[in-house]
């Protein structure tokens, strides 16, 4: 099981294009998406991807 985390600014508004675009690079090595997580920090947006890669 791998993670990643993805941050945006301000509003948060591109954070959930920003998750949708990291699965579009990656869909040749994902085997599966197990879980996204979005947190808000004051004006810090984070998205936490966890995923299973192919091997």
């Amino acid at each position: 099981m791998k993670h990643v985390s993805l941050v945006d600014y301000n509003d948060g508004s591109s954070l959930e294009e920003k998750v949708n675009e990291w699965i579009v690079d990656n869909e040749d090595t994902l085997l599966e998406i197990i879980d996204i997580e979005y947190t808000q920090h004051g004006n810090v947006y984070l998205a936490i991807i966890t995923y299973e890669e192919r091997e």
